[in-house]
């Protein structure tokens, strides 16, 4: 068979690199199946980042293998964006890794947990590396990911608490 036709293995990190994690969680309001519900489906996320302009789910198996792709726009400029599930427990945990990216350690995990008072502490963090020449910037990639990661769990926050607590894009399920 053509080494064209062939599927190669996921990258590897480098062994001599540190990979790093920053992540961002908090506490909703909502059950795991609501939020799990939300932040699964790549159509759903239009709704929680301002620069994706749809999602979708290429043709492929639901869960492990899964290919999400993501048309978005920066500064005026159409990018697509596509992720591979690695790892699925429903309403649990998920972790992926960007497709064709540079750093061969960048991987996303969401997870959900039991929280206080019935809710579910949602959070989603990155495991990255960096080049030797960007070493003098960690600060910086650390930040730019906190920022990033907080704003995300913070919309989710607000979507859910919103929609379930009789905010305007309520269905009738406030107490």
């Amino acid at each position: 068979m053509s080494p064209w036709f062939g599927r190669r293995a996921d990258p590897q990190p480098v062994e001599d690199a540190a990979v790093h994690y920053v992540s961002a969680c908090t506490t909703i309001n909502a059950s795991p199946r609501e939020v799990w519900d939300l932040i699964k489906p790549p159509e759903n996320s239009v709704l929680l980042s301002p620069d994706i302009v749809r999602g979708f789910r290429a043709p492929s198996v639901e869960g492990a293998r899964e290919v999400q792709v993501f048309i978005l726009v920066r500064d005026g400029v159409e990018h697509v964006s596509a992720l591979e599930v690695v790892e699925e427990i429903p309403q649990e945990l998920a972790i992926t890794r960007p497709l064709g990216a540079h750093d061969p350690a960048a991987r996303m995990r969401t997870s959900l947990r039991p929280g206080r008072n019935g809710g579910t502490v949602l959070e989603v963090g990155q495991y990255f590396s960096l080049p030797a020449e960007s070493a003098g910037y960690f600060f910086q990639y650390e930040q730019h990911y906190k920022l990033h990661f907080r704003q995300y769990v913070e919309r989710v926050k607000a979507f859910l608490e919103q929609t379930t607590f009789g905010g305007p894009g309520s269905q009738g399920r406030d107490s």
